[in-house]
């Protein structure tokens, strides 16, 4: 008796696996396509973090004090030397 009752549970389960198995397959993305135009606007409009570092660079070292440095460090040496009381 344990063992057809076994049979039966696991023949149910499989049942039910298979079920939602197929279901999923007919179920369509949530996420929608976007055309290809969309991406390429996007990244051309939007600097680089090597631009975004020596942007910063520049403002906080705008004499050039620490030109010979990399942009981090430059930015990084600058801060606090450039203060305007306006």
């Amino acid at each position: 008796m344990r063992t057809l009752l076994a049979i039966v549970i696991l023949a149910g389960g499989m049942l039910a696996l298979d079920a939602t198995a197929q279901e999923a397959g007919k179920v369509k993305s949530k996420r929608g396509v976007r055309p290809a135009y969309a991406d390429k606007t996007k990244k051309a409009a939007r600097p680089t973090a090597q631009e975004l570092c020596e942007e910063r660079a520049r403002h906080e070292d705008p004499t050039g004090q620490f030109a010979a440095y990399p942009c981090w460090a430059r930015e990084a040496f600058a801060r606090g030397q450039r203060i305007d009381n306006r």
